[in-house]
């Protein structure tokens, strides 16, 4: 066969079976986990190489054969070969390393690899000898990552719509040459060991660099292409560079000034004494009650932000927490202004201490205002003590719980500058119970922390139970206490949309049904602009919801699915009806654990190049095939 041969029509897709939830996939390095959000794709310390065996192999499949050279046509000695199925070919080495589907080139450049049954890619990098069948990571690499296929050579995995076809002919790619890496170097002023980050035109991350103490940096790995750089925000203004193409030849020169912004700088008060608030901490928000930034002031009471751009903001107590009441001071910032000052002057609030008696085990516990809003969490020490200070005039209800019982103390803050002692509270009065209907499986959840919807900002209670329904939908949470609760369900992985109820009143056993719809589905595929070639590996698909909805989906469990293999198929369910967006999944999930959630990006680190696809209004008021979604190669050199 000829060096690059390309493969069989992919029209009609091999059979490459999908992970699916449950499924067993051996992974003695890491696991599609470390490569769910793909920024690295690096494998965790391993022991020193010992090459494979290079045993028969029992399914009758060929080898891989070729010589690695460098540019110069000098055979690169050490070098790692990995043959890549659809599941691996955006990781930077194997995720089974106890296979013979990679090899270390020898002082020749040449080297034998086992093909896969799935279809495959060959990858070549410079081998980090600390670990087994890893690539050294880009920024400390001699060359760039090659990856080999039917449609030729490039440094991306991101410019090959095809993959070698698995075969018992032996499979002889010829010679690969590795590239040398380009590089971004130059100097941000005022940016002392300030995180610098190698952007693409589209705005996602390519790579993360680091200043030294005098501002300069060098950002070494990339592969040719334009880039921008991105620092700054967190103290300073945010800094971008303009574009800058780079190759090995002609690196990329960039200088920059970080600029630090406005200084607020301020001295928080005690409004009745004048005697500076010490350790307190003090928030920084905009005008809209955004929370920007927080710190505690100094013994002087003085505090110190910086960044600030022209804008209104507000400076003070604006999370509970404190010996102080919630209260801020106004703030302008003008242009021009190179410092602003504030004087916030705080209202030091009543205190209420309580001993808990009888506890067995664990002990959760709230206070609640007259309203029901959670003010202190979990407070309770080791001694069953707990003191709630910065409490404003008004009623207050204390609530906890161990495994056996639970125990109500309200009480009344008529002066703010008393210390009041609750006394001993006993945990003696029997637990709640919440029975009803669900889907089957279901997993029903009881908090009193504010989770829905599910994409509004979070804020924590002190009481937090899970059950699962059982095959006919019923279900039984045991271990609650009096209040206004949040009650929600997930039918995961069945096709059920999960739905949140918020202020669901539970003053004594109760029962309360949470119905849950049954989902949409939603098919497609994913081809390459122009073809019917499917993707060749395994990227999602995500379809997401307006904001504020019970129905929408929880960040566990996001509407989302990776294409199956090389089919390029995916498949969606648990859809709720109504308006949502259907698109590529590019955004980070780090509550995801469902292994049939995770995906690959349509990105690889180091390089300028991405997949993108239209977004799709939708209406979803039962299945929908989407049909072929082409995706376009965008920003590559």
């Amino acid at each position: 066969m000829s060096p690059l041969q390309p493969s069989a029509d992919r029209s009609r897709p091999s059979p490459a079976t999908p992970l699916e939830e449950g499924t067993t996939v051996t992974t003695p390095r890491f696991t599609l986990a470390a490569a769910a959000v793909l920024t690295a794709g690096l494998a965790t310390t391993l022991p020193v190489l010992t090459s494979p065996a290079a045993a028969a192999d029992p399914s009758g499949l060929g080898w891989v054969t070729g010589v690695v050279v460098d540019r110069s046509g000098d055979p690169v000695e050490g070098a790692l070969v990995n043959v890549l199925p659809p599941r691996e070919i955006p990781e930077f080495g194997m995720l089974d390393d106890t296979t013979d589907r990679w090899a270390v080139t020898d002082a020749d450049g040449k080297f034998r690899v086992r093909q896969d049954r799935h279809g495959f890619l060959v990858q070549v990098c410079d081998h980090d000898e600390e670990r087994r069948a890893t690539c050294t990571q880009l920024t400390e690499a001699d060359h760039l990552i090659r990856y080999v296929g039917p449609d030729g050579q490039y440094d991306s995995w991101l410019q090959h719509t095809d993959l070698y076809d698995a075969s018992g002919t032996d499979l002889e790619v010829g010679t690969i040459e590795v590239q040398p890496t380009a590089k971004i170097e130059g100097t941000l002023t005022g940016a002392r060991f300030e995180s610098i980050q190698v952007m693409r035109l589209n705005d996602t991350k390519s790579l993360d660099g680091q200043t030294d103490g005098e501002g300069r940096f060098s950002i070494d790995g990339l592969a040719p292409g334009t880039y921008y750089l991105r620092a700054g925000g967190f103290g300073t203004v945010p800094w971008e560079s303009d574009a800058v193409t780079i190759d090995a030849e002609n690196p990329g020169h960039v200088a920059g000034t970080l600029d630090h912004g406005t200084t607020l700088a301020g001295t928080a008060v005690d409004r009745r004494t004048g005697d500076p608030a010490r350790r307190t901490e003090i928030f920084l928000a905009h005008s809209n009650g955004d929370l920007i930034a927080s710190l505690f002031t100094t013994q002087r009471g003085t505090f110190r932000f910086t960044g600030l751009t022209p804008g209104e903001y507000q400076v003070g107590v604006l999370r509970q927490g404190g010996a102080f009441i919630l209260g801020s001071t106004p703030v302008t910032v003008a242009d021009g202004d190179d410092r602003v000052r504030a004087t916030v002057p705080l209202t030091r609030g009543a205190s209420a201490t309580v001993h808990l008696r009888g506890t067995e085990g664990r002990v959760d516990s709230e206070l609640r205002d007259s309203r029901g809003n959670v003010l202190y969490p979990n407070l309770i020490r080791e001694d069953g003590t707990a003191t709630y200070p910065g409490l404003r005039r008004g009623t207050y209800t204390l609530a906890a719980k161990d495994g056996d019982g639970y125990g109500l103390r309200t009480f009344r803050v008529r002066s703010l500058r008393a210390a009041y002692d609750l006394g001993r509270l006993r945990l003696d009065k029997p637990l709640l119970t919440l029975r009803g209907r669900t889907a089957p499986h279901a997993v029903v959840e009881a908090t009193t922390s504010d989770l829905c919807p599910v994409d509004t900002p979070f804020i924590n209670g002190g009481f937090h139970e899970i059950e699962q329904a059982d095959a006919a939908g019923r279900y039984v949470i045991r271990g609650l206490v009096p209040g206004e609760w949040m009650v929600a369900a997930d039918g995961f992985p069945h096709n059920y949309t999960a739905v949140c109820h918020e202020d669901v009143k539970i003053w004594a056993s109760r029962r309360y049904d949470v119905p849950l719809a049954t989902g949409h589905t939603l098919t497609g595929r994913l081809v390459y602009e122009g073809t019917d070639l499917p993707v060749i590996t395994n990227i999602g698909y995500e379809v997401n919801y307006p904001a504020g909805l019970v129905t929408n989906p929880t960040t566990e469990h996001p509407t989302r699915a990776r294409t199956r293999g090389a089919s390029g198929e995916f498949t969606i369910q648990r859809l709720p009806s109504g308006e949502a967006t259907g698109g590529l999944a590019v955004t980070p999930r780090d509550e995801v654990w469902a292994r049939s959630l995770w995906v690959y990006f349509p990105t690889q680190p180091g390089t300028a190049g991405w997949l993108e696809a239209e977004q799709q209004q939708l209406t979803v008021d039962g299945d929908i095939d989407l049909g072929d979604v082409e995706l376009v190669l965008r920003g590559a050199a």
